[in-house]
Protein backbone atom coordinates (compact mmCIF):
# COMPACT_ATOMS: atom_id res chain seq x y z
CA UNK A 1 0.00 0.00 0.00
CA UNK A 2 1.04 3.63 -0.35
CA UNK A 3 0.83 6.59 1.58
CA UNK A 4 -1.77 7.88 -0.98
CA UNK A 5 -4.05 4.74 -0.52
CA UNK A 6 -3.60 5.25 3.13
CA UNK A 7 -4.66 8.84 2.80
CA UNK A 8 -7.37 8.23 0.69
CA UNK A 9 -8.60 5.57 3.12
CA UNK A 10 -8.73 7.49 6.09
CA UNK A 11 -10.42 10.37 4.00
CA UNK A 12 -13.47 8.04 3.85
CA UNK A 13 -13.19 6.59 6.96
CA UNK A 14 -13.02 9.90 8.56
CA UNK A 15 -16.12 10.81 7.16
CA UNK A 16 -18.01 7.56 8.52
CA UNK A 17 -17.69 4.30 6.21
CA UNK A 18 -16.69 1.33 6.90
CA UNK A 19 -13.70 -0.19 4.63
CA UNK A 20 -12.18 -3.58 4.43
CA UNK A 21 -8.82 -3.64 3.26
CA UNK A 22 -7.44 -6.88 1.45
CA UNK A 23 -3.85 -7.80 1.58
CA UNK A 24 -1.91 -10.77 0.14
CA UNK A 25 -0.54 -11.92 3.76
CA UNK A 26 -0.73 -10.97 7.47
CA UNK A 27 2.86 -9.68 7.26
CA UNK A 28 1.13 -7.11 4.60
CA UNK A 29 -1.54 -6.87 6.84
CA UNK A 30 0.67 -5.62 9.78
CA UNK A 31 2.29 -3.20 7.03
CA UNK A 32 -0.70 -1.53 6.06
CA UNK A 33 -2.37 -0.88 9.21
CA UNK A 34 1.11 1.12 10.34
CA UNK A 35 0.81 2.74 7.34
CA UNK A 36 -3.06 3.44 7.77
CA UNK A 37 -2.49 4.43 11.04
CA UNK A 38 0.59 7.43 10.47
CA UNK A 39 -1.43 8.90 7.92
CA UNK A 40 -4.38 9.80 10.10
CA UNK A 41 -5.33 13.60 10.64
CA UNK A 42 -3.46 15.43 13.48
CA UNK A 43 -5.92 16.26 16.15
CA UNK A 44 -8.45 13.62 15.02
CA UNK A 45 -9.66 10.64 18.13
CA UNK A 46 -8.30 7.39 16.29
CA UNK A 47 -8.15 4.06 18.35
CA UNK A 48 -5.82 1.77 16.50
CA UNK A 49 -6.16 -2.73 16.88
CA UNK A 50 -3.36 -4.55 16.35
CA UNK A 51 -4.51 -8.03 17.76
CA UNK A 52 -3.31 -10.73 15.14
CA UNK A 53 -6.19 -11.19 12.83
CA UNK A 54 -8.26 -8.62 14.02
CA UNK A 55 -6.56 -5.44 12.99
CA UNK A 56 -8.24 -2.33 12.80
CA UNK A 57 -8.18 1.67 12.98
CA UNK A 58 -11.58 3.19 13.84
CA UNK A 59 -12.47 6.99 14.27
CA UNK A 60 -15.25 6.67 17.26
CA UNK A 61 -16.55 10.67 16.80
CA UNK A 62 -17.47 9.59 12.91
CA UNK A 63 -17.99 5.76 13.23
CA UNK A 64 -15.81 4.68 10.17
CA UNK A 65 -13.64 1.94 10.57
CA UNK A 66 -11.22 0.30 8.43
CA UNK A 67 -10.76 -3.36 8.73
CA UNK A 68 -7.45 -4.99 7.81
CA UNK A 69 -7.48 -8.71 6.09
CA UNK A 70 -5.04 -10.67 4.61
CA UNK A 71 -6.96 -12.87 1.82
CA UNK A 72 -6.65 -15.82 3.50
CA UNK A 73 -8.28 -14.59 6.69
CA UNK A 74 -11.43 -13.58 4.10
CA UNK A 75 -14.25 -11.34 4.68
CA UNK A 76 -17.49 -13.75 5.77
CA UNK A 77 -19.69 -12.18 8.28
CA UNK A 78 -18.67 -8.53 7.33
CA UNK A 79 -19.72 -5.60 5.65
CA UNK A 80 -18.52 -2.75 4.71
CA UNK A 81 -18.85 0.41 2.12
CA UNK A 82 -15.73 -0.02 0.20
CA UNK A 83 -13.85 -3.18 -0.49
CA UNK A 84 -9.96 -2.23 -1.25
CA UNK A 85 -7.92 -5.08 -2.75
CA UNK A 86 -3.84 -4.23 -2.23
CA UNK A 87 -1.61 -5.04 -4.86
CA UNK A 88 -1.83 -8.57 -5.90
CA UNK A 89 -5.12 -9.57 -4.11
CA UNK A 90 -6.41 -9.35 -7.78
CA UNK A 91 -4.78 -12.43 -8.90
CA UNK A 92 -5.45 -14.68 -6.00
CA UNK A 93 -9.53 -13.74 -6.15
CA UNK A 94 -9.54 -14.59 -10.01
CA UNK A 95 -11.76 -18.21 -8.13
CA UNK A 96 -15.52 -17.77 -8.36
CA UNK A 97 -15.77 -18.62 -5.11
CA UNK A 98 -13.44 -16.24 -3.54
CA UNK A 99 -14.77 -13.36 -5.56
CA UNK A 100 -18.30 -14.16 -4.61
CA UNK A 101 -17.20 -14.22 -0.97
CA UNK A 102 -15.56 -10.79 -1.20
CA UNK A 103 -18.17 -9.17 -2.78
CA UNK A 104 -21.13 -10.60 -0.28
CA UNK A 105 -19.34 -8.41 2.34
CA UNK A 106 -20.65 -5.12 0.28
CA UNK A 107 -24.56 -6.17 -0.22
CA UNK A 108 -25.37 -4.12 2.55
CA UNK A 109 -23.99 -0.86 0.88
CA UNK A 110 -26.45 1.03 -1.90
CA UNK A 111 -23.18 2.86 -2.85
CA UNK A 112 -20.84 0.05 -2.83
CA UNK A 113 -16.94 0.54 -4.25
CA UNK A 114 -14.19 -2.34 -5.12
CA UNK A 115 -11.16 -0.63 -5.64
CA UNK A 116 -7.95 -2.30 -7.26
CA UNK A 117 -4.26 -1.52 -6.65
Amino acid sequence: MNRYAAAGINADAFKGKRIIVVTQDTTLSREALDQIAQAAPLGVDVTVRRANGAERVSYPTTGGEVIIRSYRQGTRGMSAYVLYLDEGVDALVRDTHAWESLCASLNGSQHAEIIRS
